[in-house]
């Protein structure tokens, strides 16, 4: 008996080429970047980058807390005042009964012959005094007794010039002294405002020793 015949391979290859026609038909309808590159076509399909994942977002951070402001020192007590200087009689007017007067002044004064009373201490008067001044100590208890001993040798008349000296600057004994022969009666006293370092400084005549 003839055996049956061999079935061909014609069908299998008309399916293969079938398919593959329809592969190139779907690959020519779809966008380039979905085509598929063929095995051995030496074209390399796109290649996709990975993913990126979102960047997380920044965690808030806490709202900075307020300083307190540095509170101000405590302000310094006030210091205690000073005290006052000695009350001065009134002077230092053209009209004044009690004036202040300068170096050259005193020296014209001692030219023309007016007295000079000293107000400074005994002692001081002794170490040295303008000279032919009367030593009137303001703060010794013979004060009232030096006075009356003055104007009987001077008689001073209550308009007449009289100069007083201390030991000038602070010093208040000259002022304190031409106080008191106001109250008695005197109206022209000129204070030697430098006194008597003033006088030394100019090299005046000097004398030394007790009243």
């Amino acid at each position: 008996m003839p055996s049956p015949p061999r079935p061909t391979a014609l069908p299998l290859l008309a399916l293969a080429g079938l398919a593959g026609l329809a592969a190139l038909i779907s690959n020519g309808l779809s966008s380039p970047s979905r085509h598929l590159a063929w095995r051995g076509s030496g074209v390399a399909g796109p290649i996709l980058a990975p993913p990126v994942e979102p960047p997380a977002s920044p965690v808030p951070m806490p709202p900075p807390t307020a300083t307190e402001a540095p509170k101000p020192p405590p302000p310094a007590p006030p210091r205690p005042d000073r005290p006052p200087p000695p009350a001065r009689p009134p002077e230092a007017t053209a009209s004044s009964p009690i004036q202040e007067i300068g170096g050259p002044e005193a020296w014209k004064a001692f030219q023309s012959g007016l007295p000079f009373l000293d107000a400074r201490r005994r002692a001081e008067f002794a170490e040295g005094h303008i000279a032919g001044a009367w030593c009137t100590p303001v703060w010794e208890s013979d004060l009232d007794e030096r006075l009356i001993s003055f104007k009987a040798a001077r008689r001073p008349g209550p308009e007449d010039p009289i100069v007083i000296y201390c030991s000038g600057g602070d010093c208040q004994d000259s002022h304190l002294l031409a106080a008191k022969l106001l109250n008695e009666g005197y109206g022209h006293l000129l204070i030697y405002r430098d006194g008597f370092p003033d006088w030394l400084a100019q090299h005046r005549p000097v004398e030394k020793g007790q009243p």
